[in-house]
Parts: C-alpha cells; sequence; structure tokens
C-alpha cells in the first residue's frame, strides 16, 4: 500500500475546493492506494500522471523507492495544465 503526501501547493489547492470535490478527492485518493497504476494516466512531457475526478484533475508523482504518491497539483481540468 502507497503512502500519500500532499506538497505545499497541493495543500493549498485542496484548502480552495469545496466540501463536495474534498470529499470525492479523498474517497479516490483512498482507493487508489492499493494498484495506483490501474488508475492512473502518464502525461506527455514529464514524469507525473494524472487523475481524473470528475471535472478535476490530480497531479501525482510516484515514488516506489519510498512507495509514495506525491500529489503535485489539484484543480479544474480547465486550468489545471497551465
Amino acid at each position: 500500500m502507497y503512502d500519500i503526501v500532499f506538497t505545499k501547493k497541493a495543500a493549498n489547492d485542496f484548502d480552495f475546493l469545496t466540501t463536495e470535490i474534498k470529499n470525492r478527492v479523498v474517497r479516490v485518493l483512498t482507493r487508489i492506494r492499493i494498484n495506483p497504476y490501474r488508475y492512473l494516466r502518464k502525461l506527455a512531457g514529464t514524469d507525473a500522471f494524472r487523475l481524473r475526478v470528475g471535472d478535476y484533475r490530480i497531479i501525482i508523482d510516484v515514488d516506489e523507492r519510498k512507495r509514495t504518491l506525491v500529489i503535485l497539483r489539484i484543480g479544474h481540468r480547465k486550468n489545471i495544465y497551465d
């Protein structure tokens, strides 16, 4: 099972989400801890992955040595890739 770590930017992004979206994000992150590669999609041109949660996206870096999912960003799909 993987641990989940938020960067400062991701924690700030999370704080600005509505309660409903926060709950959905927590449920999805809890679910993917067992087998993350089943749900993650590789981002082109980078080592990071994306996770879809409705209209929101979570940008994740996977550290296999520490078995950690590092949450880099959370945001709406229209502006998360800017």
